[in-house]
C-alpha cells in the first residue's frame, strides 16, 4: 500500500481527505503546523511532521520514503478566520515548497486542491496564488493531479453561525448560479486519483442554486426566519480601498467574495451529496 503524505490534514476538506485515506487502508505521514489541532485527528496517523510549510528548512526530509503528496493547505478564505499570511505565503509558496522537497525525496505524484476558476481572476490573490501554483506543478516533474472545486459545503457552517446571530446578508442580488461540493465527494475523488495520469478536473455538486437559495437553504438550517440583508456591490467595492489600507487579507477576501457574486460558477457535477443533505447529517448547524 502507498504511503502519503497530506499537508493541511486540520482543516474541514483535510479531516475529510484524512479519514478517507485512513478508511481505505493507506499508510498516512500528517504535515501539520499546530500540535493541538494534529492530535485531534481520529484516527491517529501512522506519522506526524510539524512544519511550518511557508518555511522550507522546517520541511526537510517531510518527504523521504513518500509514494504520494495530497495538498489541501491554504489561507482560511472564512471572514472570522483572523490567522497570519497571505495567499501567496500559504496558498502559493508554501505548497512551492513543499512541492520542490517532494521533487527531491523522488515522490512519484502530487494531488493539490486548487479552485474553480483560478487563472481566469489574475487581479484576485486567492485565484492568482492557485494559479501560480498549477503552473509550477505543471512543470515539475511529478505526475499531477489538479482538484477544482467550486465551493465547498464547509464554507455554508460560517453562514449558519452568522444566521443564528442574525446577521446574515448575501451580496447583489443573488441571482447566480453555482453548484458547490460536499468535502467528502472532494476527499473521495482525491484519493480515486492515486496512480492516475496527469489530469486537472473541475469539480461541482450535483445541484445547482441560486445564491439567494443558499442563503435561504443556511437559513432553514440554522432556525433563522429573520431577513437576508441585501448588500449592494457598490456599496462594498466604495468600501474595499479603505478596507485595502487597514487589512490587505480581508481585503483579498472581501474581493474575491465580491467577483464570484456577480457571476455564474457552475461546474461539472461531479459531486453526490446534495447541500440539503449535508444539513440534514449536520444537526450541530441548528444548535
Amino acid at each position: 500500500m502507498k504511503k502519503v503524505l497530506l499537508a493541511g490534514a486540520t482543516g474541514h476538506l483535510g479531516r475529510h481527505i484524512f479519514r478517507e485515506l485512513k478508511q481505505q487502508g493507506y499508510e498516512v505521514r500528517v504535515l501539520a503546523r499546530n500540535l493541538k489541532k494534529a492530535q485531534s485527528l481520529f484516527p491517529d496517523p501512522e506519522e506526524l511532521v510539524l512544519a511550518d510549510a511557508t518555511s522550507p528548512h522546517s520541511l526537510e526530509g517531510c518527504c523521504a520514503g513518500v509514494d504520494v503528496v495530497i495538498s489541501a493547505l491554504g489561507k482560511n478564505l472564512s471572514l472570522r478566520h483572523k490567522g497570519s499570511g497571505s495567499f501567496h505565503s500559504i496558498n502559493y509558496k508554501a505548497n512551492l515548497h513543499l512541492l520542490k522537497e517532494a521533487e527531491q525525496a523522488g515522490v512519484k505524484q502530487f494531488v493539490y486542491v486548487s479552485a474553480y476558476g483560478a487563472g481566469h481572476f489574475p487581479q484576485l490573490a486567492y485565484f492568482k496564488a492557485h494559479a501560480d501554483f498549477e503552473k509550477a506543478l505543471r512543470y515539475s516533474s511529478l505526475t499531477y493531479t489538479i482538484l477544482k472545486p467550486v465551493a465547498l459545503f464547509s464554507a455554508f457552517e460560517e453562514m449558519a453561525i452568522m444566521a443564528r446571530k442574525g446577521h446574515i446578508g448575501q451580496l447583489g442580488q443573488g441571482d447566480k448560479l453555482t453548484n458547490p461540493i460536499f468535502d467528502g465527494d472532494v476527499a473521495r475523488i482525491a484519493i480515486s486519483s492515486i496512480g492516475n495520469r496527469n489530469q486537472s478536473l473541475e469539480l461541482g455538486g450535483p445541484v445547482t442554486y441560486t445564491r439567494q437559495e443558499l442563503a435561504q437553504l443556511v437559513c432553514e438550517a440554522a432556525n433563522y426566519t429573520g431577513r437576508v440583508a441585501e448588500i449592494p456591490f457598490d456599496y462594498v467595492e466604495t468600501l474595499l480601498p479603505f478596507v485595502r489600507l487597514i487589512s490587505r487579507s480581508l481585503y483579498d477576501k472581501l474581493a474575491f467574495m465580491t467577483a464570484v457574486s456577480k457571476i455564474d460558477c457552475v461546474a461539472p457535477a461531479i459531486g453526490q451529496l446534495s447541500l440539503e443533505g449535508y444539513f440534514e447529517l449536520e444537526p450541530q448547524l441548528s444548535s
